[in-house]
């Protein structure tokens, strides 16, 4: 069955909502934990006496615990909004539309947008392995330096080679797609 005209362009609509739902979400959760964090830093340094390495390293466990739940939250929503993408681009193209595809390196068109700079995933990544670590700097600053201070690096580590595999296996499953369909007929 061939799909109409108006079903592409409300599956377009459709898409593009999703897609800015799912770009936006991870920040709505991801602001109030980062907040918290930042109240926790300030308890961290503002206590009397300074707490001991082994409170700071634990710590330091169960926030890169709890921000390791949010960056694998984000990115199992980065890879929903890529597949989200994916098809905006194969509806643009049947359209005849270019506001995403501009956006493309690989795409042979007139007008073509470069973006410069770290990308929201990237920054996302940043944000994470400050605010799991961060505890364990500033107990480096407040007592100097400890073993339980270095508790939360393994888990920021194997978090971090989790979400860099799950990145590789959506893009193959994306590319894998596109050589998998056929195109369709433009000529009608």
């Amino acid at each position: 069955m061939k799909q109409t005209m108006e079903s592409k362009i409300a599956e377009y609509q459709a898409a593009q909502d999703c897609y800015l739902h799912y770009d936006s979400f991870r920040w709505q959760a991801g602001s109030l934990l980062i907040a918290g964090v930042f109240v926790f830093w300030g308890l961290l340094i503002s206590s009397t006496p300074p707490a001991s390495s082994r409170i700071v390293g634990f710590s330091g466990v169960l926030v890169a615990l709890l921000m390791s739940i949010w960056i694998l939250f984000a990115h199992h929503y980065r890879q929903i909004y890529l597949c989200k993408l994916h098809r905006i681009y194969e509806l643009e193209e049947d359209l005849l539309m270019e506001q995403h595809r501009r956006f493309l390196r690989r795409e042979n068109l007139a007008q073509r947008y470069r973006i410069s700079g770290p990308k929201g995933h990237k920054l996302d990544l940043a944000i994470y392995v400050s605010t799991s670590l961060g505890g364990s700097f500033l107990g480096y600053l407040r007592v100097g330096f400890d073993p339980w201070l270095l508790l939360p690096i393994p888990i920021v580590l194997v978090v971090l080679a989790w979400v860099q595999v799950n990145e590789r296996r959506i893009f193959r499953s994306l590319d894998s797609n596109n050589k998998r369909e056929p195109a369709e007929d433009r000529s009608t």
